[in-house]
């Protein structure tokens, strides 16, 4: 199969946020989003994929897939979190702000929509994966190619996770729509995770933002949080 999609996705997406960034500079506009409380509220769903934690202060490991600016690791500080943050994005001008504003975290200019080989290391083994947004700036590609483009990343997010990953989508249940966006039903994704990946899937329709958040376990990882029902896992 031809990757060359893999390119023409890229060079539109850094196209567009480079514009944005240019504007708006280090501000949640220059991701996409309207503002920094509609961006939070995403963040605040994103965190509901650690529902799973265990309560008792240990670190866990955060890689941030289209990380942008990093705000999402400055919400994890606010909020207490345990945890150690990473990021990766293919936009230069974001991974070097972020290196430059987080000394102390690692940070990587990397497409993870890239075949697996070719992803950086030390992205790869983390806790948890998480993505927001990315799926929902179409722009001109075509919808093959970006259902492609999805399909892919996912599925390498999902091989490098220790234990799950959370990914969000501009809903088809939505009373607006643009032909530059993105929109997913929520029936097909579930569908696509269970048949693909796993069977334990959380999809989370529940805020105004005509967007859904869908959180994908890792069996290991489900089993061990459920002792005891050892007649219900492979």
């Amino acid at each position: 199969m031809s990757m060359a999609f893999i390119d023409d996705i890229e060079t539109s997406q850094k196209k567009l946020y480079l514009q944005k960034f240019t504007t708006y500079g280090d501000d949640a506009r220059s991701l996409s989003w309207n503002d920094r409380k509609t961006q939070y509220l995403r963040f605040s769903k994103i965190s509901e994929l650690f529902k799973y934690q265990r309560n008792d202060g240990s670190n866990f490991t955060v890689h941030e897939v289209g990380c942008g600016l990093a705000h999402f690791k400055e919400f994890l500080n606010e909020c207490g979190y345990n945890c150690t943050y990473s990021g990766s994005d293919i936009i230069a001008e974001f991974i070097e702000q972020d290196k430059m504003r987080h000394p102390s975290n690692e940070f990587f200019q990397n497409n993870i929509a890239a075949d697996y080989q070719t992803i950086n290391e030390n992205i790869k083994n983390k806790d948890y994966y998480c993505l927001s947004g990315t799926f929902h700036t179409k722009e001109d590609n075509s919808d093959d190619d970006w259902n492609k483009f999805i399909s892919r990343a996912i599925k390498n997010m999902f091989k490098m996770a220790n234990k799950a990953i959370c990914i969000n989508f501009l809903s088809t249940y939505s009373d607006f729509f643009d032909k530059r966006l993105y929109y997913c039903d929520p029936r097909v994704i579930t569908d696509y995770a269970v048949k693909n990946l796993s069977r334990f899937v959380v999809v989370s329709h529940d805020v105004p933002l005509f967007e859904f958040f869908v959180y994908i376990y890792k069996e290991e990882f489900i089993r061990t949080v459920f002792a005891g029902y050892d007649k219900y896992f492979k």
